[in-house]
Parts: C-alpha cells; structure tokens; sequence
C-alpha cells in the first residue's frame, strides 16, 4: 500500500490490517520529575498546604494559650560517704573504676521511695484536689492570673480508703457558708467556712473541714481525695534527683510544679522526711534502749521513793541510830555491789536483743553477775552480827542508796542519748535550700508554634501529594506519550477570553465567537498554530487532507479544537470546510451565529438536500461551515451509507483542509464510523479530566478499526499562577508577541 502523506495524489484509505501510523514518538524523554514539577505539584495543592497550616496554627495558638505555665524548684544535698578512702596512694586513682556504687546512687531511690514521699504527701495533704468547675477547655486559661477567679483551700478531709478516688461535690453559698454534695449530687449536707462539718454518705462518716472559699454564691467546686498510689505516683513524675557530677555525693533536686510557692513547701518537706528518715535509721539501736531506759524509770522511782519512805518510818519510830564504821563500810560495799549487779543486768539484756543465752559473752556476764552476788551474800552475813537496830538502818540505807544511784543513772543515760539523737543529722547537709525559678520552665511557646507550623506544613504537603497521586484526571501530558504511546501534538493552555466567548454562546448571543479569530494573539491561538503547523507537515504534497477531532469523553473542548483549528488553517490560505459531524448534540454552529442547526449533514446523507446548499459562508475568510443538520432517528446507520464516503469525496476536491467535529469515541459508535472514512485523527483529551485508562480505552476502540490516530491534544492545561503577573503553564512553553 502507498504512504498517502508521500505521494502527490488524493489521500487513500489505509488498509486496516496495517497498524496505525505513529508520528512524533518521543525519544528517551525522562519519566522523572524535576524540582520545578514537583514545586508545581506543591502550587497546585497550595490550598490544601494553606488550609492545613491555618488549621495547625489554629489549634497550635489554642494549645500554648491553654497551657498552664510550669515552673521548676531546685535544692541541693550533700551525702556524707561511709567508705573510707584505700591505704596505699597508688590505688587511689583506680577507685573509681572499680568500685562500688556510690553513696548518692542510693540516697537517689530513697528520695524517690515510697516512704519519703508518702510522708510528704499525708504532712501537706499532696493527696486532696479542690478545684473549681470552670468552662470547659478555656476555662483555666481565662481565669490564669485572675485575683477574683474562684478558689477555695480545704484544711481536712477525712473519709475512708475505699472512698478515695470519687469526687464530691461543694457549693459556695451567701455569708460564708457551702453546701456539700455525694458524687451523684445529693446534698449531704451545709457547712461554714473554719468549722468542722462531719457527714454520712454510704455508711461512712466524712469530716470536713474548709479553711477558705473566694468566690461567687452557686459556684461550684470538686474535692477528691486522690489514691495514696495516685498522689505517689504524681509526685514522683514531677520529681527529679540526679548526682552533681560523678562520685561527687552531691544530689540535685529538681522539681516541677505549677506554683512556684507550693514547689518550694514540697522540695521542703521532701528534704525534711529524708533526713528524718536517716537520723530515725542511724539511731535505731540509740532509740531502741531509749525506749527501755524511758520504760524502767517509772519503776526505779517507785522502788526509791518506797525505800526512803520505810526509812523514814523506821527512824520516826526508833529514833535516831548512829551507826559504827564498821556499818558505814557494809553499806557502801554493798550498795556499790547492787548498782554493779544492775548495771551488768542492764548489758545483759541488751546482749540478749543480739546472742543467745549459751553464748559466750552472755556467760561471762553471768559469771561476774553471781561473783558480785555470792560477795554482796558475804557483806549481808557480816552485817546480821550487828545489832539488829543497826541492821535494819543498814539495809534501809542501803536501799535508798542503791534505788538512788540507779535513778540517776538512769536520767543521766536518757539526758545523754536524746542530747546524741537530737544531734545527729545522719550524714546529710544542705547545700542549697529550695529555690523557685522566676520564669516558666515549659510550654515552650516559641518553639511549640515553630513545630506547629511544620507539622502544618508537612501535613499539607501530604495531602496535597494524596491529591496528586489519587487524582484520576491527567495533568502530565508525558504520562500519555510514555504509557500509551501516543505523541502530544499540542497543548492548548486556559484562555481566560474562551471563557467570555463561552459565555456569550451560553447567553445566546449572536455573532462570531471563535477565539482564533477574535483574539489571534492569545496564547492558546498560537498553541493551535503548533498544530496547524504539525497538520501541514503530516499532509505532505497531498491536495487534501480530511481530520476527525474527537475525544474519549464529552465536554473535553473538541468543538472548540475544531473550530479555531480551522479559523488558523484559513488564516493561513487554506480552504477550510468545518463539519459538525455530531448528528445527535451538535453545537458547532454556536460559534458562529445564533442561528438552529437545521439544513446540514443529515440532510446530506439523507439525500434530502446538496452539500453546497448546506454549506455557509462564515465571518472568517475561506472557511465555510456545514453544520450537524436535523437532528435524525439514526445517526450511526446514515453515517455507514454510501452518501456520507460520496460527500468526503466531493468537499475533499472542493477545499484544502475537511474538519470533522465528530462525537466521543466511548460514548457512541459515530466516531468510529467517521474515522474510518477519514485520512487522520486527532483525540482531544482535557487536563485533568480523564483517567488514563478512560484514553486508553478509547485508543484501544479506535485501535481495533485500524483507525491512525495522528497524535492527542491537550487541552485547557490551567495554569499554575506564581504570584503577581508570573504565569507558568506546566509541561508546556508558550510564546506570545508584545
């Protein structure tokens, strides 16, 4: 078969068995997209980035505002070490790589134990929560720093364990007085500011007691009291102890609060309990015998006040006895052996809290205890040969003696150990006490709304290449060369004057509205003179060349390719028959003039008129316009007659150039019926309007009927506005003239 565009002759038909002829292929051209099509993906999808960004602003500003400021209070201790120190110099240095955890290592879990904090929280009632109930999520922040904001302090609030955890309820009420609800909202009863108020809720007794409330009558409040493992718990986030270098034995305490007051009364207490914790630990041995020191003192004092008082007795009833010196010795001998006696008891007894009774050092003390003894026996034998008056002086004095010496031992023991127990501080000194920083320590405003923004940002952006990449309309016309091979003739870019045109044919408005030839200098006039220009080169030295232009879909602009590309084919000396080959909704003709579409190219085919009397003369000089005629009862089947090959033939001698605005090729049938009558094809496709598969799908129809395609147009590519009067039309360069 003969190439048509090679030869000088009338183009022929192509044999559908040979494949479809494709010009223009790209060669090697990149799938890639470079920085300035990704940025103009991002332009595309700025509303999306703008709307994200205002959105995480919105509720950036909205969080920092709400945020309570978080002040930090800090102190400083210093742990004595217990170790000592190696002999030898030389090992000295090597300590620290071998040794033990250090003092303060340990010192840090009992700060943070249980029992430090548990008792800090029960001495300030860290554990009890009043607050007031404001407007939801603004309310804090509208009455922050507010001298009148409601506000209530509770001193007590005792209840059981079980009841921990449920929040109750209390009303300001007029002249200082409050009303107490159960958390359904009962009333349990009314109470005054300063009074004790003692309750029944579920069986239980509640004791209330409230030291102050500052606000209006009806405002309400909640009062919990938190589980000690809650209140523990809190604290302990809040808190923070670290080492002061390393092998320092220095702590920091770091705490964090929303008042900078309160923080300074906690950081306090905590230190308080921790060296109340380790003076009661080194002193447990001292406070145990205090203990029993305390215990035996009531006693000795009875026993001393019961000996002087038979003394007493005895020398009112016999007079006054003097004694010899050999009685004063006994005495004084004996009296000396029982306070030894008593003495080495006392050890005895502390002895026994560590041994047992078998073992050896108890023994000793028993042996020398029945020594002392088995001689205080000797004395009393001595001292029965005396007169028996003398005796019983003797043993009464001697009595008095004793009990005496052991009471004041016993006060002097007790004097001294509370003088040691006072004294101690367990090794631990205070550095630095509790000191607030004056400035907030968190939110971080500035650093806050910087994240905002980038996650603002970096949400729209994500959204903007969701749109992208699940859009189903092309905007890249690359994607229809590389993935159906197909060249793109042309772009035609978005004509802001079509779009007035467009509206006037809308309006019905008569006269000319063909954007070629009312605005020759537009850029998507000169996009349409590309292809006239590819147009002119595919046809060759043929005489005549007839083009469908037709489209996967309607409302893609295919009447409008058609009619402008033949108003620049004209321009440019051609002679020009435009057809409106869509016999069910033609509208070609409202480019031209008001005027119905009656007298046309059904009633060619229909042999109910000559094409040269259906043919008009338009404003545009050499292109004449046949329009879609009546509209008939079958289209497809007057397409297919002879009539219709036999009027291509005769207006294929009569002009240059035969533009066929033809239907969609998905829609109906009629477009493949023309194209096969036709020397070429151009399908329209519309910036993201089709998906690839809707153009492939019609690519495959025409395909199938052995119907060349010459290339696609794309059309109303919209533009990607910069910024002031800087337009760029994506993937496509345009030139206009001055």
């Amino acid at each position: 078969m003969n190439n048509p565009l090679a030869s000088g002759t009338q183009p022929s038909r192509p044999d559908p068995a040979e494949p479809p002829r494709r010009i223009l292929r790209p060669l090697g051209e990149s799938e890639e997209l470079g920085f300035l099509d990704w940025f103009a993906n991002l332009w595309e999808g700025r509303r999306f980035i703008i709307a994200s960004l205002a959105l995480f602003l919105c509720f950036g500003g909205l969080y920092v505002w709400r945020a309570a400021p978080v002040y930090q209070v800090q102190a400083m201790l210093q742990v004595q070490a217990r170790r000592t120190g190696p002999s030898d110099p030389a090992f000295a240095k090597m300590e620290g790589l071998f040794s033990d955890p250090t003092e303060a290592q340990s010192e840090v879990e009992i700060l943070q134990s249980s029992m430090v904090l548990g008792r800090t929280v029960e001495a300030l009632n860290l554990d009890l929560q009043a607050r007031p109930k404001l407007i939801p999520i603004v309310g804090a922040a509208l009455n922050r720093g507010d001298p009148e904001a409601p506000r209530i302090e509770v001193q007590s609030f005792g209840l059981p364990d079980h009841l921990r955890g449920q929040v109750f309820g209390l009303t300001a009420l007029p002249g200082g007085t409050f009303r107490f609800d159960s958390p359904k909202g009962a009333a349990l009863g009314t109470g005054e500011v300063g009074k004790p108020l003692s309750v029944s809720y579920a069986g239980e007794q509640l004791e209330l007691v409230v030291q102050s409330i500052s606000a209006k009558p009806g405002q309400k409040f909640r009062l919990e009291r938190q589980p000690v493992g809650e209140a523990l718990d809190s604290l302990r986030k809040n808190l923070d102890v670290v080492e002061k270098g390393k092998l320092t034995n220095v702590l920091g305490l770091t705490l964090k609060c929303a008042n900078p007051a309160t923080g300074v009364t906690v950081l306090d207490e905590i230190i308080k309990q921790y060296i109340r914790h380790k003076i009661e630990r080194k002193n447990a041995g001292a406070t145990q015998t205090l203990a029993i020191l305390k215990e035996q003192l009531p006693q000795v004092k009875a026993k001393l006040d019961d000996a002087e008082n038979r003394l007493n007795r005895f020398r009112s009833r016999t007079g006054s006895v003097d004694l010899a010196r050999e009685a004063e010795a006994y005495l004084q001998q004996g009296s000396n052996l029982s306070v030894q006696i008593t003495s080495l008891e006392q050890k005895k007894q502390d002895l026994l809290r560590t041994y047992r009774e078998d073992s050896d050092v108890v023994a000793t003390l028993n042996r020398q205890i029945a020594q002392l003894k088995a001689e205080g026996g000797r004395i009393d034998a001595k001292v029965r040969t005396l007169p028996s008056a003398q005796q019983e002086v003797v043993r009464l004095s001697r009595e008095v003696a004793i009990n005496t010496e052991l009471y004041t031992a016993l006060l002097n023991n007790i004097q001294q150990l509370g003088i040691t127990s006072a004294g101690e501080v367990g090794g631990i000194a205070v550095v630095d006490p509790a000191t607030p920083d004056p400035n907030p320590i968190a939110p971080r405003r500035a650093m806050l709304m910087f994240l905002f923004t980038f996650l603002g940002f970096l949400a729209g952006i994500g959204m903007a290449i969701l749109r992208k990449t699940f859009s189903q309309g092309i905007e890249d016309h690359r994607l229809i060369e590389s993935k159906l091979g197909i060249p793109v003739l042309v772009t035609i870019p978005h004509s802001k004057a079509q779009e007035a045109h467009w509206q006037a044919m809308q309006n019905g408005e008569d006269g000319l509205h063909l954007l070629a030839a009312l605005n020759p200098d537009d850029l998507a006039t000169e996009s349409l003179r590309s292809l006239r220009t590819s147009l002119h080169f595919s046809k060759g030295r043929a005489t005549s060349q007839t083009i469908m232009v037709t489209g996967p879909s309607p409302n893609i602009g295919k009447s409008f390719v058609s009619g402008n590309l033949a108003a620049v084919l004209a321009r440019a000396g051609s002679r020009v028959l435009v057809m409106d080959a869509d016999l069910r909704k033609g509208s070609l003709h409202r480019q031209f003039w008001s005027k119905d579409r009656a007298g046309g190219l059904s009633d060619v085919l229909a042999r109910m008129a000559d094409w040269e009397a259906v043919v008009h003369k338009t404003a545009v000089p050499r292109l004449d316009l046949m329009m879609s005629g009546s509209i008939p009862m079958n289209p497809s089947e007057l397409l297919m007659t002879e009539a219709f090959e036999e009027l291509l033939a005769k207006v294929s001698k009569a002009y240059d150039y035969v533009i066929l605005d033809a239907p969609p090729v998905l829609a109906v049938t009629d477009a493949l019926i023309i194209g096969s009558r036709v020397d070429q094809v151009l399908v329209v496709a519309k910036y993201g309007s089709h998906p690839l598969e809707e153009l492939r799908a019609c690519l495959k129809r025409l395909e199938r009927q052995g119907i060349p395609v010459l290339g696609c147009v794309f059309n109303d590519v919209q533009p990607l506005r910069m910024g002031g009067n800087h337009t760029h039309y994506r993937y496509a360069y345009h030139y206009r003239y001055e």
